[in-house]
């Protein structure tokens, strides 16, 4: 399996093995996980490096955090008073 990534000038790069953005271990194109570190791998970008996939828990839950914590300084602060 060959992986094909496209530099800026346009031309095209063919990888067989993708790199660990943390280990820099070489990897299957196939990998979803790497064997070193076990961190999820995507594909393969124009350097030949696996792609972080985002981690949309962690986004939900931060997002989830923040408003929860604009609605309670909201409520302790801002809120009439009766």
């Amino acid at each position: 399996m060959v992986s094909r990534a496209s530099k800026s000038d346009g031309q095209k790069i063919e990888y067989a093995t993708k790199k660990c953005p943390d280990c820099y271990v070489h990897l299957p194109l196939n990998a979803k996980e790497c064997q070193a570190c076990k961190i999820k791998v995507g594909d393969v970008d124009k350097l030949g490096f696996a792609k972080k996939p985002a981690d949309w828990k962690g986004y939900l839950a931060a997002t989830i955090s923040i408003v929860i914590f604009v609605v309670f300084m909201w409520w302790a602060f801002f809120r009439e008073q009766p």
